[in-house]
């Protein structure tokens, strides 16, 4: 009980805001967040394709992270299994971490689905 666990309180969100495309894809997120908030006097309906390329490419960088995560969560049970890791703690928070990151990938999924569906149910 008196031992400080190896991973920080808040390594959730430095761990799955860090993978093998680093840090910007969820700062990209949130500031695409305040864009689409902030209006910037865009209209609806304009293509512009440096966009379309920076949102495939946010998209990429996010299953990127989302499938760092999930094998590190198997590298660490599996070197949990094979006695190379004692904590337990440690695997058991990597998977955790894959969990939600799996969770907020698919929630975020579920939504566009909607949000199409809705588009295609617009009357012209």
């Amino acid at each position: 009980m008196g031992r400080e666990p190896d991973l920080p309180l808040n390594s959730l969100i430095t761990s799955v805001a860090s993978g093998p495309a680093g840090t910007h894809s969820f700062r990209q997120l949130e500031q695409s967040g305040q864009i689409i908030k902030s209006g910037e006097g865009r209209t609806l309906g304009v293509d512009r394709p440096q966009e379309e390329s920076a949102f495939l490419g946010l998209v990429q960088d996010f299953l990127g992270d989302v499938n760092h995560l999930q094998a590190q969560s198997g590298n660490a049970l599996k070197a949990f299994v094979a006695g190379e890791i004692t904590d337990l703690h440690q695997v058991m928070v990597a998977g955790q971490e894959a969990g939600i990151a799996l969770d907020l990938m698919i929630e975020i999924r579920n939504r566009v689905m909607e949000s199409f569906q809705e588009i295609m149910r617009i009357q012209v």
